[in-house]
């Protein structure tokens, strides 16, 4: 009898299997993820236009992004396609700020006039602005890593003048200054891809990806100088790969032996090659908080060294892993937001926490990668889904090289900042995984 029972039983849960696994699961209730949209997360704006890398957005609500072509060549602009890299959000759309001419260079952000072609040095025009930052006691700072990309995939070196932050007061939409680099500090193969305001000791910190090093900018007198560089914490992820809905994360960005010629240009796949590309300040500003680009750990190091460009490493702090993410922010509590792309995630690291102190808060199908935050001081933190697994530069292993996967809109979120310490709690329920209400 109980050999007839087995038998009846194996037949019943094969029929199950050949039917379908999902009636499998409902039966037998085996474990399995939970992931389901968050109803914490809340759609802010849908971008149908070009392709965005940052939001900032100032304390009357003004929504700001940038569009750098240095990463995207459908962002580039050629001096007859109007394309932008700053521009407001608008119930209407994207509108270029702070005007429609400083976001059209002459004769485009390219010049094909030398050999090889090299990204113009405007320094009066926007080229390929990579970030914007938000501070209420200067304005809205616009990174502007000053080099473009063509429809070939190659990106073109920078000129002298043309990397710089401009500042723009929000309330008169006028650019009140402009801060240029030396040739030692922005280097023509540099990429200034992020930064954090000290508005205390007015100083901005700018990561440099390819250049492996953290900028020093004095925000008052306009000088700069390399604070930090080489460190293996800022450099690349030898043989990393970063798994994004499935799928690995090879970079094809990596053009070398190249002058302009689509014949003398060699492609390789392999990890992403930039180094560190997140930044943000401690709430006491002591800090810099920095992560690689498709690197898990967060570091930290004494803002006093920075300054004097001594002993950097030294005062090296290794804060346990976070995830791959392409955004970083502290909040006004002093946790540190970030992006968590292989689980579809936003995470936070609390330092006051005795210990554990990295927990997950959203987990949505929505997300990938999570490319800038902005706190408006409403409660809400803001962050932009750009979905940079499916661009141009990034290879999943299968399908033709340089085949753009992206799909229209991309989103601005938000989500309620809480307002609880969020420590280990020994008295809630246990779960295996994360448990979220779907609604």
């Amino acid at each position: 009898m109980t050999q007839i029972l087995c038998v009846l039983t194996l037949n019943i849960l094969s029929a199950l299997l050949v039917h379908g696994g999902q009636q499998c699961n409902t039966i037998c209730n085996l474990p399995e993820d939970t992931l389901c949209y968050d109803p914490k997360l809340e759609i802010v704006h849908l971008y149908e236009d070009q392709w965005p890398t940052d939001i900032a957005i100032t304390p009357c609500g003004r929504k700001f992004s940038c569009y750098p072509s240095g990463i995207d060549a459908k962002n580039t602009n050629n001096g007859c396609n109007g394309k932008y890299a700053v521009a407001e959000l608008k119930k209407c759309g994207e509108v270029p700020y702070p005007n429609y001419c400083i976001n059209n260079p002459p004769n485009g952000a390219i010049n094909y006039c030398t050999s090889p072609p090299v990204t113009y040095g405007y320094p009066d025009y926007f080229l390929s602005v990579q970030a914007l930052l938000y501070d209420c006691a200067y304005g809205l700072f616009c990174l502007d890593a000053a080099r473009a990309r063509d429809d070939k995939q190659i990106i073109y070196e920078a000129s002298k003048g043309g990397t710089k932050v401009v500042l723009v007061d929000t309330c008169s939409d006028c650019v009140v200054r402009t801060y240029c680099f030396p040739v030692d500090v922005a280097k023509p193969t540099s990429y200034f891809i992020n930064m954090a305001v000290d508005n205390v000791k007015g100083v901005m910190y700018i990561a440099d990806a390819p250049g492996y090093s953290i900028v020093a900018l004095d925000l008052c007198t306009g000088k700069s100088f390399i604070a930090f560089q080489g460190d293996p914490t800022l450099m690349w992820i030898q043989g990393g790969l970063d798994w994004i809905w499935g799928q690995p994360s090879y970079s094809t960005g990596t053009i070398l032996n190249c002058d302009g010629k689509e014949s003398n240009c060699e492609i390789q796949i392999g990890s992403i090659p930039f180094g560190v590309s997140t930044l943000s300040l401690s709430c006491d500003r002591k800090r810099l908080y920095y992560s690689q680009l498709g690197g898990r750990t967060l570091w930290s190091v004494d803002t006093k060294a920075l300054l004097v460009a001594d002993g950097v490493a030294d005062t090296i702090v290794n804060h346990g892993e976070k995830g791959v993410t392409l955004g970083l922010i502290t909040d006004e509590q002093g946790l540190i937001w970030s992006g968590n792309a292989e689980n579809d995630a936003i995470v936070y690291y609390n330092p006051c926490c005795a210990f554990a102190k990295t927990y997950l808060y959203i987990r949505d199908p929505r997300l990938s990668w999570v490319h800038g935050f902005s706190e408006a001081g409403d409660g809400y933190m803001y962050c932009l889904a750009n979905y940079i697994n499916g661009i141009n530069l990034v290879y999943p292993g299968t399908g033709p090289i340089y085949a753009d996967r992206r799909k229209k809109p991309y989103v601005l979120f938000r989500y309620k900042l809480p307002c609880d310490c969020l420590c280990p709690n020994f008295c809630t329920e246990p779960t295996l995984g994360k448990q979220v209400s779907c609604g």
